[in-house]
C-alpha cells in the first residue's frame, strides 16, 4: 500500500504533462479508494496541487485569449491607418500636383519641367526665393514625383532650431549623454530611404555646416556621443531666401558645402513678378478655405480679383493665401468684393487712382523725376546705390527747417525753374514713396533690410511708412 502513491504521482504526473486533467482527477479518486491514511494524506496534496494548477491554467488562457482579441483589434487598427495615410498621401499628392498645375507663368513652367526631369535623379537640389514663395511646397512635389513617395519625407526649418540643439536633431543622440536624455534617431536617419528638405540652410551655424558637408561625403552620420557611423541613403533638398554665393564671399557659409548642394537649383521668382498665377492661386486657396471651414461656395468679384492681381505682395503666395483666408471667413455674402479685402490692398489701390485721378500732373523737377530710372538702374552697383539713397533719405528726413525750405536752401535755381515750394514738396514726396516701395519690394517686405539698404533704423522706416500713407504688413 505504500507504493500506491508512488505509482499514483507518476500516473498523475504523465496526465498532467499532456494537459489531461481530467484523467488526472479520475486517477486520484480511485487512488483514494485502496490508499491507508497516510496515502490519502499525499492524495489530498496532490489534489490541492492540481486544483492550483487548472486555477493557473485557466487563467493563462484567459489571458492568452485576450491578447489574441488584442493583437487582432491592433491590425484592425493598423489597417485602417495604413488605408488613411494612404489616402491622405494620395489626397496631398493631388492637392500638390493641382497647385503645380495652375502655374501660369513661363518662369513656373520651367521649374516644373526641370522637376519632371531630376524627380527621380538622387542628386541634391537647392531651391532659392524669397520668403514665403513655395519652396515648402516645392519640396514636397519633387519628392512625392519621384519613386521615393512611399518613404517618408522629413523636413525642418534650420532657423528654428537652436545651434545648441541643431546636430541632435539632424544626427540623433545617445542614451546617457546627458542626465535624463534618451536615445532618439536624427532626421537623417528618419529620413532615409526618403527625402531630407532643410528649410532655411542659409542660417545654419558653420559647425553643423561642416558635419552636414561629412554625412554627404560618406554617406553615415554618427549620433551626438556616438562612435559608430549609420548608413543612410536619401536625397536631400535644400531651400533658402538668401544668396548662398554672397554668404561664401562673406565667409557665413562653406564654399565647399555649397557646391555639394547646388547641383540642381530652381529658382521661384516672387509672386509680383507672375502676376498670371495670381487669380488661380486665389481660386484654389478659395476653395480651400471653404472646404476647411464648412462655408458656402464663394467666389471674387472683378474688382476684388483686380486689386489681388495689382498688389505687389510683399509675402507672396503665402500671403496671397492668408489674404484669401481672411477674406472668406469675414465676408458675410457668397460674393469678396473690394470692401471685403484689407486695408492694405484697398489702400494701395486708393492711392494709384488718386495719382491717376489727377488732370494734369504737377511740374517736377528734373532730377525728381528721372529718380524712379535712376534707382533701378543703379541696383547693379549695390555700395553706390545704398550711398546714394543714404542721402537722399538723410535730405527727406525730419529737421528743424521744413522739407520746401531745405529744398530751397539746396537747389534754389531747380526751384525757380520748375514748381513752387509746396509741389515741391509733393514731388520730393512721391520720389521718397516710390524709392522706399522699391527697396521693399527688393527685400521681399522685409522692413529690416529695407531699412539697413535705406541707411535708416527700422523705426525711422516705419515712422516714413506711416508719414506717407503707405501701408506694408510686419
Amino acid at each position: 500500500m505504500n507504493d500506491l502513491p508512488v505509482s499514483l504521482f507518476e500516473e498523475l504526473c504523465g496526465h498532467i504533462s499532456s494537459g489531461r486533467h481530467k484523467e488526472a482527477r479520475e486517477a486520484l479518486r480511485a487512488g483514494r479508494a485502496e490508499a491507508d491514511a497516510a496515502g490519502l494524506l499525499k492524495i489530498g496534496a496532490l489534489e490541492s496541487m492540481l486544483g492550483v494548477l487548472e486555477d493557473r491554467e485557466e487563467r493563462l488562457a484567459s489571458l492568452v485569449a485576450e491578447l489574441s482579441a488584442l493583437r487582432a483589434a491592433q491590425e484592425e487598427r493598423a489597417g485602417r491607418l495604413e488605408q488613411e495615410n494612404t489616402g491622405l498621401r494620395r489626397d496631398l499628392i493631388r492637392q500638390i500636383r493641382q497647385t503645380a498645375g495652375m502655374t501660369r507663368s513661363p518662369a513656373m513652367q520651367t521649374v516644373f519641367r526641370q522637376i519632371e526631369r531630376v524627380a527621380d535623379v538622387p542628386v541634391s537640389l537647392l531651391i532659392t526665393g524669397e520668403t514665403g514663395t513655395g519652396k515648402g511646397l516645392i519640396a514636397q512635389y519633387i519628392h512625392y514625383s519621384g519613386s521615393r513617395a512611399r518613404f517618408p519625407l522629413v523636413s525642418l526649418n534650420c532657423a528654428a532650431i537652436p545651434a545648441p540643439l541643431l546636430e541632435s536633431e539632424l544626427f540623433g543622440i545617445e542614451k546617457g549623454v546627458a542626465s535624463g536624455v534618451s536615445a532618439r534617431i536624427g532626421h537623417f536617419e528618419a529620413s532615409s530611404g526618403g527625402t531630407l528638405f532643410l528649410d532655411e540652410i542659409g542660417d545654419m551655424p558653420l559647425e553643423s555646416q561642416a558635419k552636414i558637408l561629412k554625412v554627404l561625403e560618406s554617406g553615415g552620420v554618427v549620433r551626438v556621443g556616438g562612435r559608430r557611423p549609420i548608413s543612410v541613403d536619401l536625397r536631400l533638398i535644400t531651400a533658402t531666401h538668401r544668396d548662398l554665393e554672397e554668404a561664401c564671399a562673406q565667409g557665413s557659409f562653406r564654399r565647399d558645402l555649397f557646391f555639394r548642394l547646388n547641383v540642381i537649383r530652381l529658382h521661384l521668382p516672387p509672386l509680383r513678378e507672375r502676376r498670371a498665377d495670381i487669380a488661380p492661386l486665389a481660386a484654389s486657396f478659395l476653395e480651400s478655405a471653404t472646404l476647411r471651414y464648412r462655408l458656402k461656395p464663394m467666389r471674387f468679384a472683378p474688382e476684388a480679383l483686380r486689386l489681388l492681381e495689382e498688389y505687389p505682395w510683399p509675402g507672396n503666395v503665402r500671403e496671397l493665401e492668408h489674404e484669401v483666408e481672411r477674406a472668406a471667413l469675414l465676408t458675410p455674402s457668397s460674393v469678396i468684393g473690394r470692401p471685403d479685402l484689407s486695408a492694405r490692398l484697398r489702400g494701395l489701390a486708393e492711392e494709384k487712382e488718386s495719382e491717376k485721378a489727377g488732370a494734369t500732373p504737377l511740374p517736377q523737377p528734373a532730377w525728381i523725376s528721372a529718380s524712379a530710372g535712376l534707382s533701378r538702374k543703379l541696383r547693379k552697383y549695390p555700395d553706390l546705390h545704398v550711398g546714394i539713397i543714404r542721402r537722399l533719405m538723410n535730405y527727406t528726413s525730419k529737421s528743424v527747417n521744413p522739407p520746401e525750405k531745405a529744398l530751397e536752401e539746396k537747389i534754389p535755381e531747380a526751384d525757380e525753374r520748375s514748381a513752387p515750394p509746396s509741389q515741391a514738396r509733393l514731388s520730393l514726396q512721391n520720389a521718397e514713396r516710390e524709392l522706399i516701395r522699391q527697396t521693399l519690394g527688393d527685400c521681399g517686405g522685409n522692413k529690416s533690410e529695407a531699412a539697413r539698404r535705406l541707411g535708416i533704423t527700422r523705426e525711422g522706416l516705419r515712422k516714413k511708412l506711416k508719414r506717407l500713407g503707405m501701408v506694408y504688413p510686419g
